[in-house]
């Protein structure tokens, strides 16, 4: 039941994503799908697996206990270091550094964690700056 709620509030914020990201309006295009396109592809993402999860909630019913709790703290602490360490070390380090940590979290070794968010970092890298045409950055101690 707790899968359904907490998937019902997401879908909740999915739908203010994209409201807001609808909304959003900049005097110049800088890029050739505009601000919105992040921002609208996310809440759409958001939605859909926030609506399997509703329709198909986990089936593992483990308690929630202080390992757990830790977990989801390194999570939102790795979030928060990501969304710093974007500017400063651009998307593919950043993707690496954190992507690592995050597939530790889930139970992979660190060579294939290493690996996993290499290549996580590397195909993003070109999805959005060769396929999207998007600014990426490359991190200010790369001159960026």
């Amino acid at each position: 039941m707790a899968d359904r709620v907490f998937s019902l509030v997401l879908m909740l914020a999915a739908v203010a994503l994209g409201a807001a990201a609808w909304q959003l309006e900049v005097p110049f295009q800088y890029e050739p799908v505009g601000p919105k396109a992040i921002p609208l592809i996310l809440a759409v993402l958001l939605f859909g697996c926030t609506a399997w999860l509703a329709v198909k909630p986990d089936r593992l019913k483990e308690k929630y206990g202080r390992s757990m709790f830790g977990r989801h703290l390194l999570v939102v602490l790795g979030l928060l270091v990501y969304a710093w360490s974007f500017e400063v070390l651009g998307f593919m380090i950043s993707t690496v550094l954190v992507g690592t940590v995050f597939a530790r979290l889930f139970g992979l070794g660190w060579g294939k964690a290493a690996l996993y968010s290499s290549v996580l970092g590397g195909v993003g890298y070109v999805l959005l700056s060769r396929v999207l045409e998007l600014n990426v950055p490359v991190g200010a101690v790369f001159g960026g």
